[in-house]
Order: C-alpha cells, then sequence, then structure tokens
C-alpha cells in the first residue's frame, strides 16, 4: 500500500506561509567611533597649512556631577563660577528637571548613582531626577563649532561607572544638530573613544 503524502504536503505548505509572516527582522545601529590608540596623540597629523592656529583637541569628560569640556587651551570654566575656597566643578553641572519615564522603567535616569534616593521610574509616568544638560552641551558645541568650522574630531571620555546610554547621548549630541526649520548640519561627526578615568 502507498502512503498518503498529500496531509503531509499540506501541512508543509501551510506551515511555510505562517513562518514567514511571524518572522521578526532585527534592526542593527550602528554607531561609528574610533577606537582609542596606544601611543598616539589625539590629532596625530599636525595642521601645515596653519601653523599659528593651535589644534582643537575638544574633549567632552562625562561623570557623576555632569560634563566637563576642554580644549588645547584648558578646560573651559563653568556655567556658574564655583564659590569662594570651592574647587571648579564640572563646565555644565547636573541640573533638576522632570523626565518621562518611558526609556527607564523599573530603573532611574542616569547618572544612576546621583538618583538612587529617589523612587524608580514606572510606566507613563514623570519623576524629577538630577541629569545631564544636553541642550546646553549641544549650545556650548554649537558656539565652539562656530569658532572652529573645520574642526570635525571630538574626544568623549567618561569614568568607568557612567552608563552607556549617557554616552550615547553625547555621542549624539555632538555628532549633528537640526534647529527646527533648517537643515541638518554636522558639528563633530568624527567620535573618538578615550580610555576610562580613574
Amino acid at each position: 500500500m502507498e502512503p498518503n503524502l498529500l496531509p503531509m504536503m499540506n501541512l508543509v505548505s501551510l506551515l511555510i506561509p505562517c513562518l514567514l509572516i511571524s518572522m521578526v527582522f532585527v534592526e542593527i545601529a550602528v554607531i561609528n567611533v574610533t577606537a582609542p590608540a596606544i601611543g598616539s596623540s589625539a590629532d596625530p597629523e599636525p595642521e601645515k597649512d596653519k601653523p599659528d592656529k593651535p589644534p582643537l583637541n575638544l574633549t567632552v569628560t562625562i561623570t557623576d556631577k555632569g560634563y566637563t569640556l576642554a580644549g588645547s587651551g584648558g578646560v573651559l570654566p563653568g556655567v556658574t563660577p564655583p564659590a569662594e575656597g570651592e574647587s571648579a566643578g564640572p563646565t555644565i553641572p547636573l541640573i533638576d528637571k522632570k523626565i518621562a519615564c518611558d526609556k527607564y522603567v523599573g530603573t532611574w535616569a542616569p547618572p544612576r548613582s546621583v538618583n538612587r534616593s529617589q523612587p524608580k521610574c514606572e510606566e507613563k509616568a514623570e519623576r524629577n531626577y538630577r541629569v545631564y544638560d544636553i541642550e546646553k552641551l549641544q549650545t556650548m558645541l554649537v558656539g565652539i563649532k562656530e569658532s572652529f568650522p573645520d574642526k570635525k574630531k571630538v574626544i568623549i571620555a567618561a569614568e568607568p561607572d557612567i552608563e552607556f546610554e549617557a554616552i550615547t547621548d553625547v555621542m549624539d549630541t555632538t555628532r549633528d544638530i537640526k534647529p527646527e526649520g533648517e537643515e541638518r548640519r554636522d558639528l563633530f561627526p568624527e567620535v573618538v573613544l578615550s580610555p576610562g578615568l580613574s
């Protein structure tokens, strides 16, 4: 007696479209960065056509106190000057801001080491946290770009316990800007990651 393969063929022909419909395509996002080089300077090729102008060497350092911006001329002064007898703080300190909790459900907004005393984020809620001032960082970067329009490189350094999302936020902010009603323009698209701070 010959086996009847028709039910098996029907089952396979039904399974194939079901599997194709239920298939999930994975999106992979890539951030182009340059890994830190051992034993070389941040700007290996000195500018030969402009010997009188020093290289910028713009560095954004992320700490749990805020952002520190520095260049070849030194560290940029803070937004608020330090009180008498106090050491200089970061260029852009943390600010108190109400944050939508969609991205941070079940945890705190970065820097988490500062916000652990606050309640954790819940879905569809807003909480007041001390967070990084991304808007002020972008404003200062636009001013630096206007002074150095030909520079494209920025070095990003972070303390070892800084969250990955805080680093990627700085990468996105330093790369470009799109003001309302205007075209997108580059700020510092060449990102170089520096080894962690000790």
